[in-house]
């Protein structure tokens, strides 16, 4: 049995209950076997800077029981727009007594932190000076747009080197990583799993009716946050191409987010309200039962690492109409058409085309999938923290000799 403090930026907490659902999902299934602390930092500002802007980030008790497991919420400073090159500084600075105190009390056997920047850098750092292993876990958007920028991705970079292992959810993100200097023996692809007991395939015609959803109507599915990298623009835009010539399809948007306002007025400017349902943001044991109701489930985003969303469709026999964006193609099976439809991404004509032949197709329903469950991915992670822990050990039992 090991001992692992998870550390993540993406915990839900008692004002985000959703927040970071997959993360949690690791977490509970790595206990089984383990004893697992989470320590979830939180932004600071100075409160003459939150006064300037629309959110602020709510105070959370600095070590908490969240769901049957420890969490401890140590805080590090903000400053927006300005400084963020310093961020991963500022995290190790913010979390490193936390670390400290942890380690003269929990004592982990190894660290396992999840998104690269500011996190894994400041993690990483603590970690070496603490003498604790710890593994690195790249999710998406930590490294496809972290890393494009110059003074950040020296730091991703550092953490990718200093790091005694990186795990990535996708096989394109382990590429990304080796390219940016990890070592290539010293990374791995895990990617996420699906709670298959949740995400099956359910009665689509009584599920339209508990949720007010037209029967006779061919529904795309949109579910996820109104911001840039998901894609919702062009999702709008190239379903407005072709609603048209299918007058008997909807599309269904589930979510909200910081561009609802520039998306109403998409939606109003290309004269389209009527074939869109906004349902808004849903409780999470919802997802299931819109994913079930629709026919396809549309994911056009510009970027993404292992997107559960996708996984969670095909659970419930829904084909995905997707960009071609991260661990999609993987999970699509690039080479086959079974399970749902690829688009370049950030494309509106290309993904209206896969929009319009994904209605000239045959489609087995439900389809048939299956995909590793939430315990197989966590077991895979416990693995190779497992085996770091060893060469740790061994590695300090040679050095103790000389």
């Amino acid at each position: 049995m090991l001992k692992v403090l998870l550390v993540t930026n993406l915990y839900p907490n008692q004002f985000e209950p959703t927040r970071g659902i997959f993360t949690e999902q690791i977490v509970k299934c790595l206990s089984k076997n383990n004893e697992v602390e989470v320590v979830a930092p939180v932004p600071w500002m100075p409160s003459f800077i939150q006064k300037t802007i629309k959110k602020g980030h709510k105070p959370l008790p600095k070590a908490c029981t969240y769901n049957d497991v420890k969490v401890h919420h140590p805080t590090y400073v903000v400053i927006p727009k300005i400084g963020r090159w310093l961020y991963g500084i500022l995290f190790f600075f913010g979390i490193f007594n936390t670390l400290r105190k942890i380690k003269s009390t929990y004592n982990p056997d190894v660290i396992n932190v999840h998104w690269m920047y500011p996190d894994g850098f400041g993690t990483v750092v603590a970690a070496k000076l603490l003498g604790i292993p710890v593994v690195t876990h790249s999710l998406g958007c930590d490294i496809n747009e972290s890393a494009t920028y110059p003074s950040r991705r020296f730091f991703i970079k550092l953490a990718l080197k200093w790091a005694n292992f990186n795990i990535s959810v996708s096989e394109e993100l382990r590429k990304k990583t080796i390219r940016l200097g990890a070592a290539s023996n010293l990374t791995a692809t895990i990617m996420n799993g699906v709670n298959s007991d949740l995400f099956q395939s359910k009665d689509k015609m009584q599920l339209r009716k508990d949720l007010n959803l037209p029967e006779d109507k061919t529904l795309f599915l949109y579910a996820g946050n109104f911001n840039i990298e998901k894609g919702l623009e062009i999702l709008i835009r190239a379903y407005s191409q072709v609603h048209k010539k299918y007058s008997d399809s909807l599309l269904v948007v589930v979510g909200s987010g910081p561009l609802e306002k520039q998306i109403y007025q998409l939606v109003a400017e290309l004269n389209i309200a009527q074939k869109i349902i906004f349902v808004g943001r849903v409780t999470h044991d919802k997802v299931p039962e819109y994913l079930a109701s629709a026919d396809f489930l549309c994911l056009p985003s510009l970027r993404e690492g292992c997107p559960n969303i996708v996984l969670e469709s095909l659970s419930t026999g829904v084909p995905v109409l997707s960009s071609k964006v991260g661990a999609v193609p993987e999970m699509l099976n690039s080479q086959k058409h079974d399970l749902g439809l690829m688009a370049e991404p950030n494309s509106v004509d290309e993904f209206a085309k896969i929009i319009e032949r994904s209605l000239s197709m045959e489609w087995q329903r439900p389809l048939k999938f299956d995909w590793m469950n939430w315990q197989e991915s966590a077991d895979s992670i416990a693995s190779i923290l497992a085996d770091i822990v060893t060469l740790s050990r061994k590695q300090k039992l040679l050095s103790s000799k000389k």
